[in-house]
């Protein structure tokens, strides 16, 4: 169970458990003590109980980094597949959309890209210029 569990904030959770420094000072004593290698393969219940305190924490903080980061690349991937979609439709020079697959097509791709802050790999342009073959424009 976490503090978010209860709707509080790890920043809440301290301003209201009233923790003295006394109280933090000791607390990271014990972290100091669970941390430093003694060259003994045992680990008395007082070291184990903050290790798994800080594995817990540690893999915490990975999810949501994981998470924050999974959703912006896919953000920036959707995002991606337009600006790809626009440049091959309607800003490339004609001779890029007759072969929209070849090297010439997806460095220039690339290059406008670039130009806008956007730092694509030729597989990521590959797979959206695909996307965008699957739905050409609308003519008229």
């Amino acid at each position: 169970m976490s503090a978010a569990d209860d709707g509080m904030s790890l920043n809440e959770s301290l301003k209201h458990s009233n923790l003295t420094q006394d109280e933090i000072a000791q607390a990271e004593k014990l972290v100091e003590y669970a941390l430093s290698w003694r060259g003994q393969g045992y680990f008395g219940p007082e070291r184990r109980f903050v290790l798994t305190i800080l594995t817990a924490n540690y893999r915490q903080q990975q999810r949501a980094r994981g998470k924050k980061s999974k959703g912006y690349a896919k953000n920036q991937a959707a995002r991606r597949k337009v600006s790809v979609y626009l440049f091959l439709w309607y800003i490339a020079d004609e001779k890029y959309r007759k072969r929209p697959t070849s090297r010439a097509t997806i460095m220039e791709i690339i290059r406008l890209l670039d130009g806008y802050g956007d730092e694509a790999s030729e597989p990521q342009v590959r797979r959206a210029i695909y996307d965008a073959l699957k739905h050409p424009p609308p003519t008229h």
